[in-house]
């Protein structure tokens, strides 16, 4: 059922916005992708009382779902919580938070910052911007399925969107799916599926140029920083379709002929819909087997390439002569070959540096293609990466998944971690970092032991985890490069990897008796019983840049636990007592 378009104020949508009542699925949304020019004609436009496009949402039990309009609603939400400026006259001039009262309110609370000393907006203009009425039509549905198919039909024919994006708007089949989820892990976007429209800059794409202050700078990414895609590429969810060509070719168990006609068809949006052909080819590996083979292999090849080229571009080894142009044809290649060698063959790289002589300038050796490149061509070309560099494999003794295949899944738990920081806790080691006495902190174990306990606590089937060698404030990441003569911790946006090997080093033990060490203390701890049993069954060493990290993951059971007759819960990255009457909200959760 439809509402029949109506007005809704500025004022009003902003009081839902920071009210946390607008919300954006990303199973189907695009990132925040406008510039500031098509932010500022926007305001422009509102401003002078031009109308503008209509906003469709979809009522939930929880507040309304984002259809159409979540580019334009971030642009004037932007403004009124001076995120940038408008031209009037040839001058910058600001939203003046001071004359709308409810915007004020979240200044006080920390959340929003004036800008000072500027240039601002008349009372009037900012009394006649927040009563401005733009048209709102409300989708009222409980079904996710007519959700989806409104926003792909609104979206697949956009003019703004590249191929890629036509092919995965509202798209959510497994593929659709399975490409989404990873690209935005190796991004480094990863966050839970629907999330509140405030939360969107934090992941979405920045760069240099733009400047437009969100959460993820192109130039930091895998793909820009080694010269696979260029920033606009990346913007344009190119990494989405070089993940798809990847997918597709590991499943359909050959190269896939890259060419736009066979991608529409295997999304279901060609001629010749091969979607339910590709759909029984990934229930047949399996949805998480599909997954963890492409994050594996990418996990050691960003391994590789960031132990071997410490500062340098990955492009300048593929093709020394590629200039501005990205490599993506190389790169499928040596992924591939790697593919080939980690997962078919179960092997593993041990000579990096003799990798990176084979591959260098491996561009010059591979069939180039003038159209599109054919199954073929491809597969030579696999075969011709795969022979050069074969010899700095081994096979692997590993039962499980090797140490550094954990890499893309721990740089997507970190950046998950900034909007659901109750389900996940970092700590920098077990030894305190006091630079008179260096020892095992029995307190601090504590209070890990009591952060496993109120992970246990969240609720029935939801997961928990804890990092033990990473820090999450620089003071400490700076002290611990102090105390323990680091010079090369690795750094992901706000987090430090500091690793454990240093404490084993303390100890005067091997990192794997450390671990181990850890493991028995964790079982012999008043935790409850079946709760130890879950931790010590999933502790898991991940090895990120040459630092090792213990993962313990959480799992909840079927009802709250106590650890020293004390119930806990996680109150945002907080572990908190529950007494009284509130533990029977712990409960509920259970039930």
């Amino acid at each position: 059922m439809i509402e029949s378009p109506r007005g809704m104020t500025i004022m009003e949508a902003y009081e839902l916005y920071r009210n946390d009542k607008l919300f954006v699925n990303r199973r189907y949304q695009r990132k925040l992708v406008w510039s500031r020019k098509e932010k500022r004609d926007l305001i422009d436009s509102i401003i002078q009382q031009y109308p503008i496009p209509l906003v469709l949402l979809a009522a939930t039990a929880d507040g309304y779902e984002i259809i159409d309009g979540m580019q334009r609603l971030n642009a004037i939400f932007g403004f009124i919580e001076n995120n940038y400026s408008i031209d009037i006259n040839g001058n910058d001039v600001w939203f003046n938070i001071l004359d709308y009262p409810f915007a004020h309110t979240q200044v006080k609370k920390g959340v929003v910052c004036i800008q000072e000393n500027a240039a601002y907006l008349e009372q009037e203009q900012v009394s006649k911007f927040i009563q401005y009425p733009f048209p709102v039509t409300i989708f009222k549905t409980g079904s996710e399925g007519e959700i989806n198919e409104t926003f792909r039909r609104i979206n697949s024919t956009g003019v703004k969107l590249s191929a890629q994006e036509v092919r995965q708007a509202g798209n959510v089949s497994k593929f659709s799916l399975l490409v989404r989820t990873i690209a935005s892990e190796i991004r480094g976007d990863a966050s839970r599926e629907i999330l509140p429209l405030q939360d969107m800059p934090e992941i979405s794409i920045d760069s240099n140029v733009s400047k437009l202050q969100y959460g993820i700078k192109a130039e930091d990414t895998f793909w820009c920083k080694h010269g696979i895609l260029n920033v606009s590429d990346l913007k344009e969810s190119a990494d989405e379709q070089i993940i798809a060509d990847l997918i597709l070719s590991c499943v359909l168990g050959h190269p896939f002929p890259a060419s736009k006609d066979a991608f529409d068809n295997y999304y279901g949006s060609g001629q010749d819909d091969k979607s339910a052909e590709l759909e029984v080819k990934i229930n047949a590996v399996g949805v998480t087997n599909v997954r963890e083979n492409f994050i594996s292999v990418f996990s050691q090849l960003e391994n590789f390439v960031e132990l071997s080229l410490p500062g340098k571009r990955l492009k300048n080894v593929l093709n020394p002569s590629a200039g501005s142009n990205p490599v993506k044809e190389p790169f499928y290649t040596l992924y591939m070959a790697f593919y080939d060698l980690i997962v078919l063959q179960n092997k593993e790289p041990f000579d990096l540096g003799g990798i990176i002589k084979s591959i260098t300038d491996i561009s010059s050796k591979l069939v180039k293609s003038r159209n599109y490149t054919t199954i073929e061509d491809r597969k030579n070309n696999i075969n011709i990466c795969k022979g050069l560099i074969q010899d700095c494999f081994k096979l692997s003794q590993a039962t499980f998944r090797n140490p550094t295949s954990f890499i893309i899944d721990f740089q997507a738990y970190l950046m998950k971690s900034r909007t659901e920081a109750a389900v996940y806790d970092f700590k920098q080691g077990f030894y305190n970092l006091n630079p008179k006495k260096r020892e095992f902190d029995e307190e601090s174990f504590k209070k890990i032991l009591c952060n496993i306990s109120a992970m246990a606590n969240l609720g029935k089937e939801k997961v928990g985890y804890l990092f033990i060698g990473v820090t999450d404030k620089s003071a400490d990441t700076e002290q611990v490069k102090k105390l323990d003569g680091l010079s090369n911790v690795p750094i992901y946006h706000d987090f430090g990897v500091v690793g454990l090997e240093r404490e084993a080093k303390l100890k005067g033990v091997s990192l794997d008796n450390y671990i181990s060490g850890i493991t028995k203390k964790i079982s012999q701890s008043e935790l409850d019983e079946s709760l130890k049993v879950r931790v010590t069954k999933d502790l898991t060493p991940i090895t990120y840049h040459g630092h090792t990290i213990l993962m313990i993951k959480v799992l909840c059971g079927s009802e709250p636990v106590y650890f020293d007759e004390v119930l806990y819960h996680r109150n945002g990255a907080n572990c908190e007592e529950v007494t009284g009457s509130k533990q029977g909200e712990i409960y509920k959760l259970f039930a």
